[in-house]
């Protein structure tokens, strides 16, 4: 009985270990010439061991972002923009988790000085072509201003 307690434990920690390992809090890049209404705390992308992520083609990514939101504005509505961009030139990445009230885990509206949890989902598709990529992600408000919005080098591979 003690053997498939120690079995189980031992299961779930292997289990818990290699999910860690493919999650990296990253430096990300802020986006240039942006004003944003919050302040990014912490992005975290899976699976990303190391610098440039591997985003495989046929699996979803998730990225996690901790942000506080500015003293000065109320958002009551929030859509997520990812675009990769490929020498200079921003190409949309579709998601269908645009509604991010809805599909992210923040909970609008979005009050000035709190803390917030947004996890957003990438589909990665199989026609994407192998290339290096910087994934530009951004969270914009009810007028289309960006909320938060950071850069994060990739491969799609």
């Amino acid at each position: 009985m003690a053997s498939n307690t120690l079995f189980k434990f031992l299961l779930a920690a292997v289990i818990l270990s290699l999910y860690l390992a493919n999650a990296q809090t990253i430096k990300f890049i802020p986006c240039d010439n942006v004003t944003q209404d919050a302040t990014i705390n912490e992005v975290d992308v899976i699976p990303c061991p190391k610098l440039p992520c591997e985003f495989k083609r046929g699996t979803n990514v998730s990225v996690s972002v901790t942000f506080t939101m500015g003293g000065s504005k109320t958002v009551t509505k929030a859509t997520t923009v990812v675009h990769g961009v490929i020498g200079g030139l921003p190409i949309p990445f579709p998601t269908p988790y645009t509604d991010a009230c809805a599909t992210t885990g923040i909970k609008c509206p979005l009050k000035p000085d709190t803390k917030n949890l947004y996890k957003g989902k990438l589909f990665v598709r199989k026609e994407y072509p192998q290339v290096n990529v910087y994934v530009k992600w951004e969270m914009q408000d009810q007028d289309s201003k960006d909320v938060f919005c950071f850069q994060v080098p990739a491969s799609v591979v």
